[in-house]
């Protein structure tokens, strides 16, 4: 009797044990689709999108599944390798995803992009605030504004919201979508395909703030927008862009004083911010044009030409070293940090 009794116990043991095994080759084994994502991992780019386009949607379908499944896991260990896969996979659609993009295959984006936000919606569900989950919304925003993409980046943006509380970055993206789309619309005179609402822009730039209040660009931002609606403390928040930020910043703030001036009718005034503002970075052009044209308007026009030139002459300087250029463009000039941090985040 304790012979049969040994020999059931070792039995359900063996059994236990290859069903373990078992499962543990099922989920280890290599697919098409898991190659694909760890030859992304590994900063092989081109042959992981070239992998990835000969995968079905079926496969990737169910290479998704199983890997939900995995991340569902009572084994940590089994778990971690799940999400690491699942953050890999969020950035290997992301690059498909905008890779369509530049070809403008719109929906081939959209649905790429959905697909990598159903593994970060999965990832979030386990922890809202982890870095991967916030960077990865700001890292499209971004990408999204590098390309002057205000519908999709708006669209993506009310996505991205999270109920439980948005980062300031996060807010901070949303504003300066709005504030791109109404630039668009009223200073180019182009439909962006976004109305553009100041007052949303403000709105998000406020809490921002509370949240972060050494958020600078924030800062910035919310006077530019309240000296576009009018409102007279949009002055008092630029003045408290002082010499303790960076200089950026401080030129900007000393620009959109003197465009305030200017609309005024206080030139002089106007000229000493623009001033100030080509002191910061003399080799910005933006300032320079502002400068040249409140000159001209009162007359000054030796001095206007002079200020033309003086943009016109700087050589081997970029259009982008102009803060004016990156800040027209909303978030876009934080993308590269954006894709670098995530980049970091899913190496294996």
């Amino acid at each position: 009797m304790r012979t049969s009794a040994t020999s059931l116990v070792g039995a359900v043991m063996i059994g236990l044990m290859l069903c373990h095994a078992t499962t543990v080759v099922s989920q280890g084994a290599n697919t098409p689709y898991t190659d694909a994502i760890d030859l992304y991992r590994r900063g092989d780019e081109e042959r992981a999108l070239t992998k990835l386009a000969g995968v079905t949607v079926g496969e990737v379908t169910r290479g998704r599944d199983t890997l939900f499944t995995a991340f569902d896991s009572k084994r940590h260990e089994e778990s971690e390798r799940a999400a690491a896969t699942m953050r890999g996979a969020v950035m290997l659609h992301s690059a498909r995803a905008f890779a369509a993009l530049g070809s403008n295959t719109n929906r081939e984006f959209r649905d790429q992009l959905l697909f990598a936000k159903t593994f970060v919606d999965k990832l979030a569900s386990r922890d809202h605030r982890a870095p991967f989950v916030r960077t990865w919304p700001l890292m499209v925003i971004a990408l999204l504004h590098e390309g002057r993409a205000i519908v999709p980046a708006s669209q993506f943006g009310h996505l991205a919201r999270d109920p439980r509380g948005d980062s300031a970055e996060l807010l901070l993206a949303l504003g300066a979508t709005e504030e791109m789309a109404w630039r668009i619309r009223h200073e180019e005179e182009i439909d962006p395909g976004v109305k553009g609402d100041l007052k949303d822009a403000e709105r998000d730039y406020r809490q921002a703030l509370i949240m972060a209040p050494d958020l600078t660009e924030a800062r910035v931002r919310l006077g530019r927008v309240l000296t576009l609606r009018d409102d007279p403390e949009g002055m008092k928040i630029l003045a408290q862009i002082g010499q303790s930020v960076e200089t950026p910043y401080q030129y900007l703030a000393r620009l959109f004083e003197g465009d305030v001036l200017e609309k005024l009718g206080d030139t002089a005034e106007a000229e000493r911010r623009y001033m100030t503002a080509i002191t910061l970075l003399p080799t910005a052009q933006s300032a320079n044009m502002a400068l040249a044209h409140v000159r001209h308007a009162r007359g000054a026009r030796t001095e206007a030409a002079q200020d033309v030139r003086s943009s016109a002459g700087a050589r081997d300087v970029p259009d982008t070293a102009d803060p004016w250029f990156w800040y027209s463009r909303g978030t876009a000039w934080r993308g590269p940090g954006y894709v670098d941090e995530l980049r970091m985040m899913i190496r294996p």
